[in-house]
């Protein structure tokens, strides 16, 4: 039962702080829906944007919090081997699915008739916006990690939904922001 009541007040902040972060998404999404109209690609790949960076950012928190665990990084701010490994994997990874995500959101817009606006911007601001919050994501996680871990709280009950919801805020805010600068 303690394990449980721990859990439930580690947990109930950044629930309300997670709803809090959906409700601003929501007002973002909706406040420039023209903007995503110019390129209706947008919406088509948007959600699956936002699951590869919140999927990225929550293997590389548990990824972490592991290794804060076991030893294998101090809770200090410094490079590590490790920590470097796990950059360079979830960084090609992140890539890879990137490509995957282009090809296959292509692909499905062709299909089903969606208007192509210059193919090549709409790539140039996938990558921008995913490389940017990737960069983003990993140093402000690892950072969160140390700060929770030597506070004695698991990283992994804050930071997972956390993180997840800050990708979803965040993912639309620099595809709206470089749409409105590129076009």
């Amino acid at each position: 039962m303690k394990y449980f009541i721990k859990i439930f007040k580690e947990s109930i902040i950044i629930v309300i702080l997670s709803s809090i972060f959906g409700l601003f998404s929501g007002t973002l999404l909706s406040s420039n829906d023209e903007i995503l109209y110019t390129i209706p690609i947008f919406l088509l790949i948007l959600p699956a944007l936002n699951s590869l960076i919140g999927d990225i950012s929550t293997v590389l928190v548990s990824r972490l919090t592991t290794h804060l665990y076991i030893g294998t990084i101090l809770p200090k701010i410094q490079r590590s081997e490790r920590l470097k490994e796990d950059f360079y994997g979830l960084f090609f990874t992140l890539l890879l699915s990137l490509g995957f995500l282009i090809i296959a959101g292509f692909s499905v817009g062709i299909i089903s008739g969606v208007k192509l606006v210059n193919p090549f911007l709409i790539i140039l601001i996938m990558i921008l916006t995913i490389i940017i919050l990737f960069f983003m994501m990993f140093i402000l996680l690892f950072l969160s990690a140390i700060y929770l871990f030597k506070r004695g709280t698991d990283p992994n009950n804050f930071l997972i939904p956390f993180i997840t919801s800050l990708a979803d805020f965040l993912t639309p805010l620099f595809i709206i922001l470089f749409i409105t600068i590129f076009i």
